[in-house]
């Protein structure tokens, strides 16, 4: 089983063509696997923000009347309408960029489309602001605690512990 130069030659040449014509095309954005988003536990997320807040950028998604009803303490206000102009904004490398909305899918939505812009240092809160509620992690609010609370009773969200200033 002699196998010549010029069929080595012949299977190279097919394989280059192949990744050209792959990688040239639309082909390349045909998602065969569905893409994963990485998700945090909220309390484990805010452990290590406390630890380094320098080494996050803590991003609300949520529309600003939302964010400022509530918002995670750390967080700042992004809504997902404005990403398209503030991504040139947002750093690819040296800060992990982490998505938080009201349960997650709007979070997640930013996530992917963070992702196809090349952004690989992203994270999403798991559950979003009604988790981060749940577990007791501390919120600023411009709201009183009862308000906030029947808020979440219509998300069906249950025992919550909520620390924090009301002034």
């Amino acid at each position: 089983m002699n196998i010549s130069l010029k069929e080595i030659l012949i299977v190279v040449s097919s394989i280059v063509v192949t990744i050209l014509v792959v990688y040239l095309t639309p082909l390349k954005n045909l998602n065969i696997i569905e893409p994963t988003i990485k998700d945090i536990d909220p309390a484990s997320f805010y452990t290590e923000f406390l630890l380094n807040k320098d080494k996050f950028l803590f991003i609300d998604v949520r529309p600003a009347d939302a964010y400022n009803a509530v918002h995670a303490e750390g967080s700042i206000n992004m809504p997902l309408h404005t990403l398209y102009d503030e991504r040139h904004n947002l750093p690819k490398v040296d800060k992990q960029i982490v998505l938080i909305c009201s349960g997650g899918r709007a979070s997640g939505v930013a996530y992917g489309y963070l992702e196809h812009y090349g952004f690989l240092n992203l994270r999403r809160i798991n559950g979003g602001i009604e988790n981060w509620l749940a577990e007791g992690l501390p919120v600023v609010s411009s709201r009183a605690v009862d308000e906030i609370k029947d808020l979440l009773e219509k998300e069906k969200v249950s025992s919550l512990i909520i620390p924090c200033d009301i002034s």
